[in-house]
């Protein structure tokens, strides 16, 4: 009887958990604002152009992590923040869905990065602080100090 119990509860978390609607929930998801739910769980409120990402939007994962800022062809460009589920942050320049530009990460430990990026590492004039308020200034590569 127990192991019954179990299965019948298993299968009704099961549909509640994939009955949520997926797809164009509210407004316009091809040209204008609007909802989408991703089967995977992701939900976008923001702009469309061309049923792409375009413009200023929002997008939250099933695990909470969350981007919210400037979008183009369906990719993160221009000014954005993503900030982690475990409470680490980026704020700065995106292109084509990398951190390139100029930017800070937060660190969860307090810790801090303010400068240069290039396919999501550091690179190029930076500064990181460490969270004693001790700070290292100069030239970064490939997200390693160099000098």
């Amino acid at each position: 009887m127990k192991q019954i119990i179990t299965i019948l509860l298993a299968l009704c978390s099961f549909n509640i958990i994939h009955s949520q609607e997926s797809g164009c929930v509210s407004g316009s998801c091809i040209d204008g604002q609007g909802k989408y739910i991703y089967d995977n769980g992701y939900v976008y409120e923001g702009n469309f152009a061309d049923s792409k990402r375009e413009g200023l939007g929002k997008l939250v994962s099933p695990i909470g992590d969350k981007y919210d800022g400037m979008w183009e062809n369906d990719q993160f460009n221009g000014q954005g923040t993503y900030t982690w589920a475990d409470g680490s942050k980026y704020t700065g320049e995106w292109k084509n869905g990398i951190q390139d530009g100029y930017g800070i990460f937060f660190y969860t430990n307090g810790d801090k990065y303010t400068g240069y990026f290039k396919n999501n590492r550091f690179h190029g004039k930076g500064k990181y602080t460490w969270a004693d308020g001790t700070s290292q200034e100069g030239l970064y590569e490939n997200g390693n100090f160099v000098e």
